[in-house]
């Protein structure tokens, strides 16, 4: 049994991520031994009304678009300066650097509008997480269509792995096969056989995906954050 020759499966899921040019979308992905990977939440109206935040680990980038200017807020962890004196455009204006208890806050201002490539880590690294996995069609629901994640061999990294699902499922546009939402908890276990996928379960990792996405908002406007009062309009950061 536990030669049995390995054969890995494409395991591409059967929805496409919206791109519209209004959308509200959350998400996180996480890894049991790394915790957050990536989240983010995003509202856009417009190309120039909108509010995007990504958080990666420790760090935090906020996004205002407001009538053509960008206001970008980083912020990570005290022993993080050197990541967030280097990362940003070289056009943008700092309008704030300092330190707020054990945070390094740095907000930039610039003109500038929503781009698309703005949530393309975020994309790439929900289909990829989601493509784990196969999945077979489940009940249709009003215009909603549900798919259950099924068992498959997958390569990550260029490592072979065993995805085996503990709960969840995708919720997909019947019509459209947008990914509305996605709850996942699945497990990943470095092996090339069946043998070492039972035997090896010190070697597997739990990965949780969570992803909402709405295409027709129905709000009219987005509150502007605190922090661009404070820290752009009146200079006054509190944090």
């Amino acid at each position: 049994m536990f030669l049995l020759p390995l054969s890995v499966d494409s395991t591409d899921s059967p929805v496409e991520l919206g791109e519209s040019e209004s959308y509200i979308t959350s998400g996180e992905i996480s890894a049991e031994n790394d915790g957050v990977l990536v989240a983010h939440e995003g509202t856009v109206l417009a190309d120039d009304d909108a509010h995007l935040t990504f958080e990666y680990g420790n760090r935090t980038i906020e996004h205002v678009y407001d009538d053509g200017t960008i206001y970008t807020k980083y912020e990570t962890n005290a022993t993080d300066e050197a990541w967030i004196e280097s990362i940003g455009s070289t056009d943008a204006e700092e309008r704030h650097f300092g330190e707020h208890q054990d945070r390094v806050v740095r907000i930039t201002e610039e003109n500038g509008t929503v781009d698309s490539s703005d949530m393309t880590f975020v994309r790439t690294q929900t289909s990829h997480h989601l493509q784990n996995l196969e999945y077979e069609q489940g009940n249709e629901q009003d215009d909603r269509t549900v798919y259950v994640p099924s068992s498959t061999w997958t390569t990550v990294n260029t490592e072979t792995m065993h995805a085996t699902p503990e709960a969840g499922e995708l919720s997909v546009d019947t019509e459209t096969g947008v990914l509305r939402e996605a709850s996942l908890r699945y497990q990943l276990t470095n092996a090339s056989s069946y043998g070492e996928s039972l035997l090896r379960l010190g070697e597997t990792t739990t990965i949780d995906v969570r992803y909402e996405y709405d295409p027709d908002p129905t709000i009219d406007d987005i509150e502007t954050p605190a922090w661009v009062d404070q820290c752009v309009e009146n200079d006054r950061c509190e944090f």
